[in-house]
């Protein structure tokens, strides 16, 4: 007859992890998103009270847009550089948010011909698509072992809340019904683009979070 295996699987530990932490740690782990959040807001406030813009191109929240979304391009391209066996999935991340950070800028590249974001984009997802398939046998493993970590899952979030949430929560339909003869669309943008800042802060502290943890775990699929 056959038999059913109860047994926890070893690399499932949440009792002892929680019991070994300190408490210290356990509130830095409650603070960080918390202060992430809350840093959100003050440079919103930043450009709308202290220097009276409705965030526009060269505002301050856009500003941290960019560098949040280069910096995460960043974090993926260095481990990839170093851990070989998630080259292609780390890979495809910087390529991802490289493009991501041209398109942030798309209002600079302007001046050169309206549209000509797409040119640098297409190249570099050109060269991180070959650099991927050249990586291909290192894609599948890491990202569904990634997938699975807490840390991993505020990268997730944050594309949500960017890629999805920002622009159904932030779109003019919805606010103007609201607001009626008083609607401004510079509500609108201020609502749009602080939800953007807030998945940009998420994706950036998903990727440091999940480095550190690869880093401090000794993961045998990234090492």
């Amino acid at each position: 007859m056959n038999t059913i295996n109860t047994s926890v699987p070893t690399t499932f530990n949440a009792s002892e992890s929680i019991e070994t932490r300190s408490p210290f740690f356990l509130l830095t782990e409650f603070l960080a998103p918390v202060a992430l959040v809350v840093a959100v807001v003050l440079v919103i406030q930043i450009d709308v009270r202290l220097l009276g813009n409705t965030l526009p191109e060269n505002s301050v929240t856009e500003f941290f847009q960019g560098a949040l979304v280069i910096f995460s391009a960043l974090v993926f391209a260095m481990r990839a550089r170093r851990e070989t066996r998630s080259r292609g999935y780390l890979v495809i991340g910087a390529t991802l948010f490289a493009c991501m950070f041209i398109r942030e800028n798309d209002g600079m590249l302007d001046h050169v011909q309206h549209g000509f974001w797409i040119i640098p984009v297409a190249v570099v997802a050109l060269l991180g698509g070959f650099s991927a398939y050249f990586w291909r046998d290192s894609i599948k493993e890491p990202f569904m072992h990634h997938f699975e970590t807490r840390e991993t899952t505020f990268i997730f979030i944050g594309l949500l809340v960017l890629l999805v949430f920002s622009r159904l929560f932030g779109t003019g339909s919805l606010w103007q019904p609201v607001m009626g003869e008083g609607y401004d669309t510079s509500f609108k943008t201020v609502v749009q683009e602080g939800l953007e800042l807030l998945g940009y802060s998420l994706i950036a502290y998903g990727a440091v979070r999940s480095g550190a943890y690869c880093e401090q775990a000794g993961d045998p699929v990234t090492s």
